[in-house]
């Protein structure tokens, strides 16, 4: 009885994102740098990528920053080029390479759609459209899949932000899975780090709301 109860009582003890299981599938791999970085494995594909932590600017900054694709090129790690394709009122496409570590330039299009929810959630989401994507240049591979999103929830009274950023990106060509899902744990938090930092730069302390129906 003496050793049942000491298991139990090491088992409450352990954190639970040391389970093996987490919610969701999500599994915690290391936390550094204020954030938290998950995995979660996908069927048929390499792994998601989920990075959670504070940034100190309220969320509208944050989705300034993130609307402001066309400067992807200076505040986005990796980023060769970034360019507005169109604009649909709170939908954007954006044109963009990027080269990335432990692989060669690869090319996109996607379609981010920016949203606010009742609670006053701020939120980013995307999918591929390389529809709208100029012709594929010779040494640069275009990538098919690509989605994931920002989730911008007001702390401390709306001064700062939890932010939740996910990524499912494989980026093709003939990359072994272990060097990908390598690359995307390391690109990942670099990105949410330049997205930290420029929120709280003098280029976006006065940004307007960049959702086409601000309230």
């Amino acid at each position: 009885m003496k050793f049942a109860t000491l298991s139990l009582a090491l088992i409450l003890l352990l954190p639970p994102a040391i389970s093996s299981a987490a919610e969701g599938g999500w599994k915690r791999v290391s936390q550094k740098d204020d954030m938290t970085l998950y995995v979660r494995d996908v069927d048929g594909s390499v792994a998601d990528v989920r990075v959670e932590g504070r940034i100190d600017a309220p969320p509208e900054t944050v989705l300034a920053v993130l609307a402001d694709v066309e400067a992807y090129k200076d505040t986005m790690p990796y980023t060769e080029v970034s360019k507005l394709m169109k604009r649909d009122g709170d939908r954007i496409w954006l044109y963009s390479v990027v080269n990335p570590p432990l692989a060669s330039r690869r090319d996109y299009c996607v379609e981010i759609e920016l949203s606010r929810d009742p609670d006053g959630v701020l939120s980013t989401e995307w999918k591929p459209a390389n529809e709208l994507a100029p012709p594929e240049k010779k040494g640069v591979v275009r990538v098919g899949v690509n989605d994931g999103s920002w989730r911008l929830e007001p702390v401390d009274g709306g001064r700062a932000t939890k932010a939740t950023y996910r990524l499912h990106v494989d980026p093709g060509g003939s990359l072994p899975r272990w060097i990908i899902e390598k690359t995307n744990r390391k690109s990942v938090p670099d990105a949410f780090k330049a997205v930290r930092e420029a929120a709280r730069s003098s280029r976006y302390a006065d940004a307007p709301s960049p959702l086409a129906k601000a309230k």
